[in-house]
Formats: structure tokens, C-alpha cells, sequence
């Protein structure tokens, strides 16, 4: 029987002590951490308006979202009122098949949808299936007006657009709704769409210190 030796496993007493303090050390830190990681007030959900954004941003023009000619493109879940430079996990986000060709629909790059759960997964209190689950379910039961993915340039107004969001979608009111547009004036053209969200889906009013910066009149970017 092969015995390891005193001599063969001998350490400097002063070397375990510094060791064996780090390891405390450490272990209390990353326990503090989880202890008193902040969850978060609600979600927004982030969606982008392929159309206006492949238009106007020339970095955006290779991606499948342009050359396909998709309508809408949700960004991300979001997680509110916590510090998001701190949200990040190392933890893959690892799908099933046929859950990947579901939010494929709705993130067609999966590279992106990998960025965005290595950005956001470590203050969601979930795993990357539940994650995506939860941004399908919000994504799919947002009703959009159709003036949004018009195929056609068209100018509308702002606040018809969002009387007809709170109209399709019940609950949604204007504290619950923000609208980002590009450029200024006639030439402002809708962007992106937020919808901020209690942890259990319900709307809530937004957290987030952002007030749309769109006119009163809007340009919407046709789809063809």
C-alpha cells in the first residue's frame, strides 16, 4: 500500500494560516454577495423596431434580422432596479431544440441571445430556459398596434399610438409604456418599445428615470 509521507505533504504553518484565511475570506465575500443581492422591482421588456433600426444604423444592415426583413426584434428582459453591470453569469445558456426555434422568432441571432443571458442572468433568480420562457410569454401576449409594423412609411401620432397600446393590451397605461425615437422633428422615426412588468407579469408603472424623447408626430419605418 503506497503511504504519503509527512515530509511529502508538509507545508510552512504560516503558509496554511494565510491560506486558510484567504479561503474565509473569500467564501464570506461571495456569501455576503448572494445574501444581499438586491432582487429585482420588475422586468422591462425591450423591443426594437428592426425596420428603422436596419435603416439607420449601417453596423445593423448584415445582421438576420435585416436581411430577413423582421418587423419587431425584442432585445431582452431586462431585470429593474438593481445595478445591471452587475448581473453577470457565467452560466450557459443552454436551450433545447425546439425551444431555441422559438426565441429564434424573436431573437434571431444566437450569439445575441447568449450575450444577453451572460449580461442579465445573474439577477433573475432563474436558469436560461425559465428566463427565455418568461420573455416569450411577455413578448407573445403584448398586443402591438399594426400602425408599428406597417409595411409602408408612415407618419403617425404619438399619443393615438399609445392610446391604442393601452386599448389592445389591458392594464398598460402610460406609466407602464415608453417610446424611443431617433432623430428630431419631422424626421424622428420610432425605434424601440419598453413595457415595464411586476415579477409576476402584471404592468407596473417604470422604474427607469426615461420619458420618451419622440414628438407629438412620428415617423414609423415601412418594412419594405
Amino acid at each position: 500500500m503506497n503511504v504519503i509521507s509527512v515530509n511529502q505533504f508538509s507545508l510552512d504553518k504560516n503558509a496554511l494560516l494565510r491560506l486558510g484565511c484567504a479561503g474565509i475570506l473569500l467564501f464570506l465575500f461571495g456569501w455576503t454577495q448572494q445574501l444581499y443581492a438586491a432582487p429585482p422591482k420588475g422586468y422591462i421588456l425591450h423591443i426594437e423596431l428592426s425596420p428603422a433600426v436596419c435603416k439607420i444604423d449601417p453596423l445593423q444592415k448584415r445582421t438576420r434580422q435585416c436581411l430577413e426583413g423582421y418587423s419587431l426584434t425584442v432585445l431582452g428582459l431586462f431585470p429593474e432596479g438593481v445595478e445591471i453591470n452587475n448581473c453577470e453569469t457565467s452560466s450557459s445558456a443552454t436551450l433545447s431544440p425546439v425551444q431555441r426555434r422559438v426565441v429564434m422568432r424573436l431573437i434571431p441571432d444566437e450569439a445575441a441571445q447568449a450575450r444577453l443571458w451572460r449580461s442579465v442572468g445573474g439577477c433573475v433568480s432563474m436558469n436560461a430556459s425559465q428566463y427565455f420562457r418568461k420573455l416569450v410569454t411577455y413578448a407573445e401576449q403584448l398586443k402591438v398596434p399594426p400602425e408599428v409594423t406597417s409595411p409602408t412609411t408612415i407618419k403617425v401620432n404619438r399619443s393615438k399610438l399609445e392610446n391604442r397600446f393601452y386599448q389592445m393590451n389591458s392594464g398598460l397605461n402610460q406609466n407602464s409604456l415608453r417610446l424611443t425615437c431617433a432623430g428630431s422633428g419631422r424626421a424622428a422615426v420610432l425605434t424601440d418599445v419598453k413595457v415595464c412588468y411586476r415579477t409576476n407579469g402584471q404592468y407596473q408603472a417604470c422604474h427607469i428615470q426615461h420619458t420618451t424623447n419622440c414628438p407629438s408626430n412620428m415617423l414609423i419605418q415601412g418594412s419594405y
